[in-house]
């Protein structure tokens, strides 16, 4: 009943948003533009299509795989933090010891975030290789082909690891659509969930979630340990140790100017998709208040946790030597670290300057106001004791 309940409330949520868009014509946000108005009106009834077949797989779920609720998520490791602060390198990475881990590829958390979908696109995949794979062909055509210039800031596969709150989408509680409707204050806390979300619907999240998260152990044979990595969680802290408690966690961190100059860049897909305005003032300060207000949830959190739960990482470090930083942080958390990982470490190429450019003089929000709400928490976090280090 409660998933049943989570899923109306998704949809419910979806057409308020959607409905609240169209009349919102002057939010600076996202200003009416006919591209936008065409995109709403023809693009989100093909969506909450999708998200209603996604529902409907959940709900059989519960009728033909019931066992999978009795999937135990132990000693589960959550990559979080800031956004844009290596936490998508850092999964991957770690991704690589496959007898340890498993993680949500691209596609299972995008089109198959039920055990139903997954077993008839697994069946229709053997089929495809009978026949020498031409439909796995044509999806990665079309996937590179739809990611265009995203790969340059986040690299894009149908089987690659990536971030699970996708699944979460069926729910309305995937952070991402902001981007489409940044006037949601629904999709606004789910940066505060520990926070601000009304505790009847941060209840239904965490539980949902945690659902996702069981049926994905049961479709992967519950003999692995998960690996989750969304740099939106920062604020789900509280909420993740409650669902989980003897989980682990990575927090990733980054000289914040830094950060949000590459968040707001790596948002402009958004400007031509949904006409969100990238460059205004008001949406890079509701980004701005994002990221300050995780950094001060982590700065307060992270504290009460002992050093072998919580594990802090910059990625200056990071990028500076990853062959050291992410041993220490595994051995720090009490997590062994694998000869295959340690073989990928060492093959590590030298670090390369990234693709993705961007500056923080072209942020719209005064550099001298970003820093006196920004710094204090960062610098808090990175003198805490649960920061791996490397040695200067």
């Amino acid at each position: 009943m409660t998933l049943l309940l989570t899923l109306i409330e998704g949809v419910g949520l979806y057409v308020a948003w959607w409905l609240r868009s169209l009349i919102a014509w002057r939010d600076p946000r996202a200003p009416m533009t006919l591209r936008r108005f065409i995109v709403l009106l023809l693009g989100m009834p093909i969506f909450l299509l999708v998200q209603l077949v996604h529902a409907t797989c959940l709900l059989l779920d519960e009728l033909l795989f019931p066992s999978y609720r009795k999937i135990a998520i132990k000693r589960p490791l959550f990559i979080t933090g800031i956004p844009r602060s290596g936490t998508t390198f850092l999964h991957r990475t770690l991704a690589v010891d496959g007898e340890r881990y498993t993680t949500l590829t691209t596609w299972e958390a995008l089109l198959a975030p039920s055990i139903v979908q997954r077993r008839i696109i697994q069946g229709l995949a053997r089929i495809d290789g009978l026949l020498g794979g031409p439909g796995r062909r044509i999806l990665g055509v079309l996937t590179r082909r739809l990611a265009g210039r995203l790969t340059e800031i986040h690299e894009v596969g149908l089987e690659a690891a990536e971030e699970d709150y996708l699944a979460l989408l069926p729910a309305a509680g995937c952070f991402i659509l902001l981007l489409a409707f940044p006037g949601a204050i629904g999709l606004q806390r789910l940066g505060h969930l520990d926070r601000q979300m009304p505790c009847n619907r941060r209840q239904r999240l965490l539980r949902f979630y945690r659902s996702c998260l069981q049926r994905h152990l049961y479709s992967d044979g519950g003999r692995r340990f998960l690996l989750s990595k969304n740099a939106a969680f920062g604020s789900w802290i509280t909420g993740l140790q409650a669902i989980c408690p003897d989980a682990r966690f990575i927090l990733c961190i980054r000289e914040p100017l830094a950060a949000l100059s590459s968040q707001i860049s790596s948002i402009d897909s958004a400007r031509a998709l949904f006409g969100t305005a990238v460059n205004s003032e008001a949406l890079q300060r509701l980004f701005a208040h994002q990221f300050a207000e995780t950094l001060e949830h982590m700065a307060a959190t992270v504290p009460n946790s002992p050093t072998n739960r919580i594990a802090v990482v910059d990625m200056a470090d990071l990028g500076a030597d990853p062959a050291t930083v992410i041993p220490a942080t595994l051995v720090r958390l009490d997590i062994p670290v694998s000869q295959a990982l340690m073989v990928h470490l060492a093959m590590l190429p030298r670090r390369q300057p990234s693709r993705h450019q961007h500056s923080v003089d072209r942020l719209a929000l005064p550099s001298g106001e970003l820093e006196q709400r920004l710094y204090p928490p960062y610098h808090r976090l990175a003198d805490l004791p649960h920061r791996t280090r490397i040695a200067t």
